[in-house]
């Protein structure tokens, strides 16, 4: 689905003053695709630049056009939601451990045939990281 954003010139303020406040590195990703396309950019062009999938930047653009910048900068996050790596992080090390010279794309194939698990490489790798899964860690 194309979400096509024309900003008001009050809009254009508006968020160019969100984006200078905002120190939610979240949401400050949610501003820029927001920004980007209305500057002409396409979903598929904003998703590399904000590190989303297109479906996330989609979902962002959507909120937007439905409810503005208070559904946009509305965080739907849960505080106990657990990452679907959770249950594999025993795997992942194991995996390492067998595998030194993987690569991450290899350990991102491996996790979708051999634990049904599907996810985006940069959120891969961000995972790794912040759990002290790294390959340097194993």
């Amino acid at each position: 689905m194309s979400h096509k954003i024309r900003l008001s010139l009050e809009e254009t303020y508006l968020l160019a003053d969100k984006m200078a406040q905002t120190r939610n590195k979240k949401l400050s990703r949610r501003l820029l695709a927001v920004s980007l396309r209305h500057f002409g950019y396409k979903v598929k062009e904003i998703s590399p630049i904000v590190g989303a999938s297109e479906r996330t930047v989609s979902k962002w653009l959507g909120l937007f056009l439905e409810g503005s910048f208070d559904a946009l900068l509305e965080q739907h996050y849960s505080p106990d939601k657990g990452s679907v790596l959770q249950p594999h992080q025993g795997a992942i090390k194991a995996f390492w451990q067998a595998k030194p010279n993987a690569t991450l794309q290899e350990l991102q194939q491996w996790l979708a045939s051999e634990c049904g698990v599907e996810v985006e490489y940069s959120w891969l790798f961000r995972y790794l990281e912040r759990h002290g899964l790294g390959k340097e860690n194993s």
